[in-house]
C-alpha cells in the first residue's frame, strides 16, 4: 500500500519589516503545529537585507534564520521564489512592510504557488489605516472620525473639534509609532514619531471602550466566513472569550464577518473594534496575516471557539491549496 504523498508547505518568515523578530517567533510555532505526518515543511527565511535562506530542516527557524544543524543555500529574491518549484503552498509569515501588505503576495501570485491568506490588493488595503477606513466607512461600518496628515504635524481647529480627545496618532502604513495624544499640545511629537515609520499619518478619534479582537476564518467551506468568540485585548495580549453582552457580541461578529467581506479578504483575519461603555462599536482595524505564537489574538480567539491551534493551521494550509492563485 502506498503512503499518500504529503503538502509540502514553505513557511517563509522573517523579513525587512521591524516586526522581523516577531514574524520568526510565529514561524516557529507554526513548526510545531503543521502535522509532520501530513505535511512536508520547508523553513525559508528572509533576512533583514532581502536575501532567501532556504533550507531542508523540518526542526524549525532560529533567530539567526539558519536552522540549527542545517546546510542552507542563501539566494537573493529574484532567486529565491524560483527555487519553490517543489513547493504545493506557502505560508508567509511576513509581518508589516515587505510582508502582508502585498508585496510577497504580488510575487508568490506571479510564481504561480498558492499561499495562506489575503490576495494582493487585500493585504494592501488591510495594511494602510487611511484605505481600510475609507472602504469600512463606504460600506456603513461604523468608523470613529480621523484625519490623514502627510509631511506636517498641523490638524486644523475644526478637525480638532470634530475628533475631540483622546486620539490615536499612528502611521498609515508599518508597525511602531503609535501614541495616544490626551493634550494638543503633545500631538506635534506624536506625530513626529508616526512620520518616522510611514510618510502618511492617521489621527483618529479614540472613543473610552473595551478593545476587542475577532478572529475571521475562511476555508471555502460555508457560504460566508466564521467568526470567532470575541476576545478582550489588554496589552499585547488577548483573553477569549470576552464577557459581553449577548446582542453586543452578535454585533461585534457581524461587523467583524463584514470587514473582512468588504476588503475582499481570504483566508484568516484578526478585525479589532472599540466597545463603548454605552454599547456603541467602532471598527479600529483588520490584521490580515496576524501573528501565530500561541498566545496571539488569533489562536486565542479560535481555541475559546472549540478550535485546537493544530486543526486551525491545517484548516488554512487545505483552503489555501484548494484556492490556488489568481483572480476568483
Amino acid at each position: 500500500m502506498e503512503t499518500p504523498e504529503k503538502t509540502r508547505v514553505a513557511v517563509v518568515f522573517g523579513g525587512g519589516s521591524t516586526e522581523h523578530a516577531m514574524a520568526g517567533v510565529g514561524a516557529a510555532d507554526l513548526f510545531d503545529a503543521l502535522d509532520g505526518g501530513e505535511f512536508e515543511i520547508v523553513p525559508i527565511g528572509v533576512t533583514r537585507e532581502g536575501r532567501w535562506v532556504l533550507s531542508a530542516a523540518s526542526d524549525g527557524p532560529s533567530t539567526d534564520l539558519v536552522p540549527a544543524g542545517a546546510a542552507v543555500t542563501v539566494v537573493d529574491a529574484r532567486d529565491g521564489v524560483a527555487r519553490l518549484g517543489g513547493i504545493d503552498v506557502v505560508f508567509p509569515v511576513l509581518q508589516g512592510v515587505f510582508g502582508d501588505e502585498g508585496t510577497i503576495q504580488g510575487l508568490l501570485e506571479m510564481a504561480g504557488l498558492p499561499y495562506v491568506g489575503s490576495g494582493v490588493l487585500a493585504a494592501a488595503v488591510a495594511m494602510d489605516h487611511d484605505f481600510s477606513r475609507k472602504l469600512a466607512a463606504a460600506a456603513g461600518l461604523p468608523v470613529t472620525p480621523y484625519v490623514v496628515l502627510k509631511g506636517t504635524s498641523d490638524v486644523t481647529a475644526a478637525d480638532r473639534a470634530r475628533l475631540g480627545l483622546p486620539v490615536v496618532v499612528r502611521p498609515a502604513r508599518g508597525a511602531g509609532g503609535v501614541t495616544e495624544v490626551t493634550d494638543w499640545a503633545a500631538l506635534p511629537a506624536a506625530v513626529t514619531a508616526a512620520l518616522a515609520v510611514d510618510a502618511k499619518v492617521v489621527v483618529a478619534a479614540a472613543p473610552a471602550g473595551r478593545r476587542i479582537a475577532v478572529g475571521v476564518l475562511d476555508t471555502g467551506a460555508a457560504d460566508r466566513p466564521e467568526a470567532s468568540v470575541p476576545g478582550e485585548i489588554g496589552g499585547d495580549r488577548v483573553a477569549a472569550p470576552a464577557d459581553l453582552d449577548h446582542a453586543v457580541e452578535r454585533r461585534i461578529r457581524d461587523l467583524a464577518v463584514e470587514a473582512f467581506v468588504t476588503l475582499d479578504c481570504a483566508g484568516l483575519a484578526v478585525v479589532e473594534c472599540t466597545v463603548t461603555p454605552d454599547g456603541g462599536i467602532f471598527f479600529d482595524r483588520i490584521d490580515t496575516m496576524p501573528g501565530f505564537d500561541p498566545g496571539a489574538p488569533f489562536p486565542v480567539v479560535w481555541q475559546a471557539s472549540g478550535v485546537a491551534y493544530q486543526t486551525l493551521i491545517s484548516r488554512l494550509v487545505k483552503a489555501a491549496v484548494r484556492r490556488g492563485t489568481g483572480l476568483h
